[in-house]
């Protein structure tokens, strides 16, 4: 019982440190269940930025570069990530899931859902 309890508590502690920010937004401290996340290659800092859509408005005619869909930090500094991989794996470690992937024009985007914060996950063997 005392494990299954130490179980719960670390679960709820990752679940709410997690933080993802969208133009200074954490999207976490949003009543959101599913995003929409894609990469873009960075010409100038030869690096991939994560793009997530979470339902934010988007001035596609004054932000072609994308900025407001950028992952960011707090600070709203942009997050470099070496591919879609590394975009996938900082947002599951984060609390999210691919759900779909839907192939648009030449890139795919990836549906995501909020992980259920009562999901526990142990890896190894089971006793």
């Amino acid at each position: 019982m005392r494990n299954l309890l130490i179980l719960a508590f670390l679960a709820f502690v990752s679940v709410s440190n997690a933080q993802i920010y969208v133009n200074k937004v954490n999207i976490n401290d949003r009543d959101l269940q599913y995003v929409e996340v894609w990469e873009k290659y960075d010409n100038d800092k030869k690096r991939f930025m994560g793009l997530l859509d979470y339902g934010q408005y988007d001035d596609r005619k004054n932000d072609k570069d994308g900025k407001m869909l950028r992952i960011t930090n707090e600070e709203g500094l942009a997050i470099e990530f070496n591919g879609i991989v590394h975009v996938l794996n900082f947002m599951y470690r984060n609390g999210w899931e691919v759900m779909h992937v839907k192939a648009v024009d030449n890139y795919e985007s990836f549906i995501m859902k909020r992980k259920d914060p009562f999901e526990i996950q142990i890896s190894g063997s089971e006793n």
